[in-house]
C-alpha cells in the first residue's frame, strides 16, 4: 500500500490536475490523503465531487508543509494494513506525473532497498529541462551542488547515461518512503522546520540511519516551477532577497538554515556562516551577470 500525502492551500486547479494524474495510475494499491490546510477556494468541495475516494484532512491554515505532511503520515499509520508492506509518497500539488509513475517508484525500491526513492524533476513547460536530479554536499563548509549540472540540465542526456543517481538528500516533491523509516527516525521536524528544508533534513537523517537516497531516472515529476515559493536562484529584487531571510516561504530563511547547521553539520556555527556567505555570493554574482551588456 502506498499512501500519497499531498498538502494543499488555495490552489484548486493545481490540486485537480495532480489528483487526475494519480487517478490514471497503472499501479492501483494506493490511497491519496490530501491535507487541506485552510483553503478558502472550494478545494475540499471539488475533491468531494470529483475525487470522492480521496481522503481529505482539514487544517486551519497554520500547518504549513511540514505539519500538514505529518498529519497525512499519522493518518496512514493508523489506517494501513500492518500485514503488508507500506509506503508513504510525499507529493506537491503543483506537479503532474505519468500513468506508470507509481510502478516505476516501486520497481526502483525493490531494486535498491533499503532506500528512499526520489523523483527526477523537470520543468512542466519545458520537459527537456532538468530542475532536480539529486544533490551533493559536504557538511563542513556548506559546499554542494545540484547533480543535474553533470548532465547539462538535460533530461535527455541524464536518461541516456544512467538509470539512477545516488543523492545526499531528497526533496518532498515525489519521494517514496518505506513506513519503517518513520518508525526508526521519527516524522518530519515541524518545530524547527515549519515549511522549507524539513524534507531535506528528514532525508539526511534517513541517510545517517543507513538508507540509500536514490533518484530514479524513469520516475519523472513535471513541476510547475512558477508556482513554487520564493526562489533566490531566480531573478528577484534586493528587497525580495533580504525578505527571504525571514520568510516562512523561503528556503533561505536564516532560522531554518541555522537549525540545519546545528543539527547536521560538522562545524555548526561556522557552517552556518559559510552557508549564508554562499547564498549572498550567489545572489551578487547573478546581479553582476544581469548588469553585463549583451
Amino acid at each position: 500500500m502506498i499512501s500519497i500525502v499531498i498538502p494543499v492551500h488555495n490552489r484548486l486547479e493545481y490540486t485537480r490536475q495532480c489528483l487526475a494524474c494519480l487517478s490514471a495510475q497503472t499501479y492501483r494499491n494506493f490511497q491519496v490523503i490530501v491535507v487541506d490546510d485552510g483553503s478558502t477556494d472550494g478545494t475540499d468541495i471539488m475533491i468531494g465531487q470529483e475525487f470522492p475516494e480521496v481522503v481529505v484532512l482539514k487544517g486551519d491554515g497554520n500547518l504549513w508543509w511540514t505539519e500538514a505532511t505529518n498529519w497525512g503520515i499519522r493518518y496512514a499509520q493508523k489506517t494501513q494494513d500492518k500485514r503488508q508492506e507500506n509506503f508513504i509518497l510525499t507529493l506537491n500539488d503543483d506537479t503532474r506525473v505519468a500513468p506508470d509513475y507509481l510502478q516505476t517508484m516501486l520497481d526502483a525500491y525493490r531494486k535498491y532497498k533499503p532506500c528512499l526513492i526520489g523523483s527526477v524533476s523537470v520543468d512542466s513547460d519545458n520537459p527537456e529541462k532538468l530542475e532536480y536530479a539529486g544533490a551533493s554536499f559536504e557538511l563542513y563548509t556548506a559546499g554542494g551542488r545540484h547533480l543535474c549540472e553533470d548532465y547539462n540540465n538535460s533530461y535527455r542526456e541524464l536518461a541516456a547515461k544512467t538509470s539512477y543517481v545516488e543523492s545526499h538528500s531528497l526533496p518532498g516533491r515525489g519521494t517514496l518512503i518505506p513506513m519503517e523509516v518513520f518508525d526508526k527516525i521519527g516524522l518530519y521536524d515541524s518545530k524547527k522546520y515549519i515549511h522549507y528544508m524539513s524534507d531535506i533534513e528528514f532525508s539526511v537523517r534517513a541517510r545517517k540511519a543507513g538508507y540509500r537516497l536514490i533518484v530514479n531516472v524513469p520516475s519523472v515529476v513535471y513541476e510547475y516551477v512558477k508556482a513554487t515559493g520564493i526562489q533566490v536562484e531566480r531573478k528577484i529584487t534586493l528587497k525580495e532577497f533580504i525578505d527571504s531571510f525571514t520568510s516562512i516561504k523561503s528556503p533561505t530563511n536564516l532560522r531554518i538554515r541555522y537549525n540545519f547547521a546545528i543539527d547536521h553539520s560538522k562545524t555548526k556555527a561556522l557552517y552556518f556562516c559559510f552557508d549564508v556567505g554562499r547564498i549572498c555570493t550567489g545572489f551578487l554574482l547573478r546581479k553582476v551577470k544581469l548588469m553585463k551588456p549583451l
